[in-house]
Parts: structure tokens; sequence; C-alpha cells
């Protein structure tokens, strides 16, 4: 049995990141309309400059782009990725041998901490039984 007291510690400073976040959300706000309000994008404090960049990110349609470049361009500037759904899904039918899978499958292990609020997790339960039934 895991000691309680860490559990706890842990779930205190999970809330305490999750009340920290929404606090620095509501500054960075702040501070994004009194920049606006004073005409600039940076403030400094402290000999600490806190600024705003502004900046774009692209995104591409592939499908347009296939349709207006020649195939050979079109396979230059793209790559293609294995869909893992899928891929599990055409080793159960067996269109994928297991030899296969295994051959061009990496196992990366990890570790993480899930948090489940019992009470939540119960009553979601029962509305799916609910459904079900």
């Amino acid at each position: 049995m895991i000691p309680a007291a860490i559990t706890k510690t842990y779930l205190e400073a999970r809330e305490a990141l999750e009340t920290a976040q929404a606090a620095k959300e509501q500054a960075e706000a702040m501070l994004k309309e009194a920049l606006a309000r004073s005409g600039s994008d940076f403030a400094i404090f402290n000999n600490v400059k806190v600024a705003v960049v502004y900046g774009e990110r692209p995104s591409y349609d592939v499908a347009v782009l296939e349709t207006l470049v020649a195939p050979a361009v079109f396979k230059k500037a793209t790559k293609s990725v294995i869909d893992g759904a899928k891929f599990k899904a055409l080793v159960t039918v067996g269109d994928i041998k297991s030899d296969v899978a295994e051959a061009v499958t990496k196992i990366t292990p990890y570790e993480q901490i899930r948090v489940t609020d019992l009470a939540v997790a119960a009553t979601t339960e029962k509305a799916k039984a609910t459904k079900v039934a």
C-alpha cells in the first residue's frame, strides 16, 4: 500500500499547479490588456523584460497541394506516417502478418501518474451501465 501522505502531497501539488496556471493565465490577459492600452508590446520589472511576441504558424492543405503539383513534387514535400489504430486493426485481421508487425514496431516504455476522481468515475460508470441496459 502506498503511504497516504505521499499521495496527499502529490494531489496538493497538482492542485497548486492548476491554481497557479489559472492565476498565470489571468495575469497574462491583464498584462496584454495593459500593454495594448499603453501602446507598447513589452514591460520591464526588476530588470526583467516581459514581451508579447506575435508570430504565425503555417498549416498546409495536403489535399489541395496534391491537386496543384506533380506527383514527384508532392512526394518530396510530404511524408507518410503509420496510423497506429489502423495498423493494429490490420494485424488483428491478418492483413499484416505478426512477423512484419514485430519488424516495424518499436516499443518505448513510459511512466505517468493518472489521477481519477473516484466519485466522478463511479457516476460515469453508473451512467454507462444505464445506457447499456
